[in-house]
């Protein structure tokens, strides 16, 4: 299985949009279901498809920043 090829820009902003995209999206479930005073199911999955997505870009961000911290070549890059 071939892996997708993503251009640099894209895969760095990547978890960033994903934690953008989880943010809003939770906090417009949870503002729509509060304007309406309706808690049903469209807000539960606008929830946790929001927690997800935060889930995942935090979970994207602290490898990636782990592994660079821990990478004697992005050490030496620095420099």
């Amino acid at each position: 299985m071939q892996k997708i090829w993503w251009p640099e820009p894209f895969y760095e902003v990547r978890p960033w949009g994903a934690l953008a995209l989880g943010s809003l999206g939770g906090l417009f479930a949870a503002v729509r279901a509060w304007a309406r005073a309706d808690w049903d199911l469209l807000f539960a999955a606008g929830l946790l498809a929001g927690l997800l997505l935060v889930a995942y870009g935090g979970v994207v961000l602290h490898l990636r920043f782990d592994y660079r911290r821990r990478s004697r070549w992005y050490r030496e890059r620095r420099r």
